[in-house]
């Protein structure tokens, strides 16, 4: 995995800040599962904003923690053939490198303010930079929030910081908003992690989480080792022979390994959670 990591100058509490270097991996063709994963939660956010604001019939507001490079609005703008504008009324994402801020965080020179770029104008984007491990108190009005995501970020914290951000995005959530959830699935045992990692949350646990908040709606695998799918797809059969085959007639192992996970959850190596606000 083609991975950025930068040492912050202010990280009380020890988390990971550490990127995928998707611009490389693209040019390098490193599309491996965590790669092609992410680009696909990317599409699938996007698409999820598209369909709620067509269903409010008016533009959502959009919060993100953990924005990175903003890479779900980067993919609207350029891949959906879509009035922007139509689409997002206000985007705030929260994240805890400053680097952020800039058009182009993890390239040399990072260029210009990001909030100065044209596309991010038409979302009226903000990239605010706040630690949650210390301040978990995000500065938006009750029920602000039409759709609130976050992917890849919980395990870069300690599990003692996630409750108290995940409440706070619950509360500037609108009764029935939309949240899109992501991580690693753990299989309950934490000694031995990427390095990146400070805590991956087992799939119980982080239903026990979520459901304090949300109504959980489905729950999907993002990518599996193949062994363990073989493992479950004889348990459960949740696919049929005809449609394995179609799919491994289609597809090369990476993208196997991604659309094989998606009836077993419990059992990949990460899952992507849909919710509504309770």
């Amino acid at each position: 995995m083609a991975s950025i990591r930068r040492k912050l100058k202010e990280n009380v509490n020890d988390s990971k800040n550490t990127r995928m270097d998707l611009a490389s991996a693209g040019v390098l063709g490193n599309w491996r599962p965590d790669e092609l994963t992410h680009m696909s939660r990317y599409d699938k956010m996007v698409t999820m904003a598209i369909e709620e604001s067509k269903a409010l019939g008016r533009p959502i507001r959009i919060l993100e923690i953990g924005c990175g490079e903003v890479w779900p609005m980067r993919v609207l703008y350029k891949a959906y053939t879509v009035k922007k504008a139509d689409v997002v009324q206000h985007y705030v994402g929260y994240d805890i490198d400053p680097a952020c801020q800039q058009e182009h965080p993890y390239w040399p020179n990072g260029g210009e303010d990001i909030h100065g770029s044209a596309w991010f104008k038409t979302i009226n984007g903000e990239v605010r930079i706040q630690d949650l491990t210390t301040n978990p108190k995000l500065a938006l009005e009750d029920e602000y929030i039409d759709f609130f995501y976050t992917t890849e970020v919980i395990e870069h914290m300690g599990r003692e910081f996630i409750e108290p951000w995940i409440a706070e995005a619950a509360r500037v959530l609108r009764p029935g908003g939309l949240a899109y959830v992501s991580t690693p699935n753990h299989d309950g045992s934490n000694e031995k992690l990427p390095e990146d990692h400070v805590y991956e949350w087992g799939f119980q646990e982080l239903r026990d989480l979520l459901d304090k908040y949300f109504e959980i709606k489905s729950v999907v695998g993002n990518f599996i080792q193949l062994p363990n799918f073989k493992k479950a797809q004889k348990l459960h059969g949740r696919w049929s022979p005809d449609q394995v085959d179609m799919i491994m007639e289609r597809f090369g192992k990476q993208w196997q390994r991604m659309i094989l996970a998606m009836p077993y959850p419990e059992v990949s190596n990460n899952a992507g959670w849909v919710l509504r606000k309770k």
